[in-house]
């Protein structure tokens, strides 16, 4: 046995008998990235991971492109993080979801939500639908990357909603520098989509901004702006 295959079947042990604990985010990188990289040894890729983004968690929000640019890095690599990464998004708002079906403050949404967007390198945009009890109906994004926030049409969204039977609607989305105050883009945007709300008979819940690592969020309708 070669060393690589050695050092791989230790890391493997370790994970069966304790999973991650005492693992160090390299070795969860090199562990993971095992299932792209057959016989290559993965910790030079896993340590460049971390030198470039930071973290684990900044490593698993990166971009496809971002991490297509490290070296050893390829497709099927970044997509394998992107999984996990959905993986963990889907059951955090699942447990969330368990916990507390209804969405009905600011606080609330940010339990939903978890980390899903405090470390995303992009501006993204998501509207979550809901039915009379603010339970979700639909969770999706609308708008991702630089894209002008004004170009969001309330059309597209209203025609969403009502595909939903939804009654109300929650908009969110996160400022990639940290800044929580809400651009005039933020504000002109609201004023549309309440407008477009009322005029439908829709509830128009809150708008949402989310910080960058844990630096906490922004509601229009707690800071009277709803």
């Amino acid at each position: 046995m070669n060393e690589n295959a050695g050092h791989r079947e230790r890391l493997r042990k370790r994970f069966d008998a304790t999973g991650f604990e005492g693992f160090s985010e390299h070795e969860v990188l090199e562990i993971l990235l095992y299932y792209t990289f057959a016989q290559k040894d993965t910790k030079p890729v896993a340590k460049a991971l971390l030198k470039e983004f930071g973290s684990l968690e900044k490593v698993l929000a990166a971009d496809p492109s971002q991490l297509c640019g490290i070296p050893g890095m390829g497709a099927a690599s970044a997509r394998l993080i992107q999984m996990f990464r959905a993986l963990i998004q889907r059951i955090s708002r699942s447990r969330a979801y368990d916990v507390s079906p209804s969405i009905a403050s600011g606080s609330a949404l940010m339990d939903y939500l978890g980390s899903s967007m405090e470390s995303l390198p992009e501006e993204q945009l998501r509207v979550i639908f809901v039915n009379n009890l603010n339970r979700v109906i639909k969770d999706e994004i609308i708008s991702s990357g630089t894209e002008d926030q004004t170009a969001v049409y309330p059309r597209k969204i209203m025609k969403r909603a009502m595909a939903l039977h939804a009654t109300g609607i929650i908009v969110v989305h996160n400022h990639p520098t940290g800044q929580l105050r809400p651009s005039n883009a933020d504000i002109v945007i609201t004023r549309a989509l309440v407008a477009a709300t009322d005029a439908l008979d829709l509830r128009m819940l809150d708008h949402v901004i989310v910080g960058r690592d844990d630096k906490g969020y922004f509601s229009f309708r707690e800071n009277g702006l709803l």
